[in-house]
């Protein structure tokens, strides 16, 4: 089968069972995982399916649309936990850490198991599980514009602050990694989390798999600046070795 042919036949599955996996495509097309993996990003590339881990789903009107911080709780929950926990271990006693909003974010706040640290966050979720916390944190809450999509406190006000402060490690999450571009779907959010970054000694991106090979709206900060991004252990060797050019990957 030409290559032409396999791609329109694995768009037909795709858009006729709505998710499918590697290895249903592989035995169904006779080819190995890795040349459907290679046809996966290729589609997805050109907008054509949505790629996640293990697969492929088809690409609706509802995933371009941006989700509330309570809907994307429920989004790929198990993988967020495993990054959050990850995360956790890039976190010491007596850190002063920035905290962007993102559901990932918010389960590694629930996770700490440091004592004594000092977090600053302009995400109310994020805020309440510190709040929540049975340690005794030092907690600072950003004020600014708060857009309810996401429980982010943004603008001006929430910038000004933050440029005033300096942490040990900075924590932001992202709607999507593209090669080097950190991208979000709304511009002053962006802007808030790359003031937070800039005013971080260590800087991190949480993203689950999901996340990776993927853009959104607004590109507000470039991987090569940070020092790490934090992902699952099941990551494709593809990925890893594409975004390793980048920065270090942590899984």
């Amino acid at each position: 089968m030409l290559k032409s042919e396999r791609l329109k036949t694995i768009l037909q599955i795709v858009n006729t069972q709505k998710f499918v996996t590697v290895d249903e495509l592989a035995q169904t097309l006779k080819v190995s995982d890795m040349t459907i993996r290679r046809d996966l990003n290729e589609l997805h590339r050109a907008s054509k399916i949505l790629r996640v881990h293990g697969g492929a789903q088809l690409l609706s009107d509802q995933t371009r649309i941006e989700k509330s911080y309570k809907q994307k709780r429920e989004i790929h929950s198990k993988e967020k936990l495993e990054v959050a926990k990850r995360a956790c271990n890039l976190i010491h006693e007596n850190d002063s850490i920035y905290v962007g909003p993102g559901t990932t974010l918010e389960l590694m706040v629930a996770n700490l198991k440091v004592k004594h640290l000092r977090i600053v966050t302009n995400s109310l979720p994020v805020f309440e599980v510190a709040k929540n916390s049975a340690q005794d944190y030092d907690l600072i809450m950003i004020g600014g514009s708060y857009r309810r999509i996401s429980g982010a406190f943004l603008g001006a006000l929430a910038n000004s602050e933050l440029a005033t402060m300096s942490f040990s490690a900075g924590f932001v999450g992202v709607n999507g990694i593209k090669d080097a571009s950190m991208t979000t779907a709304n511009l002053e959010e962006g802007q808030t989390e790359g003031i937070g970054l800039d005013h971080s000694q260590i800087k991190f991106v949480v993203a689950d798999y999901s996340k990776l090979d993927h853009s959104d709206f607004h590109h507000f900060y470039d991987l090569h600046k940070v020092d790490g991004l934090v992902t699952n252990r099941g990551i494709e060797p593809e990925l890893e070795k594409h975004y390793s050019q980048y920065t270090t990957v942590y899984k």
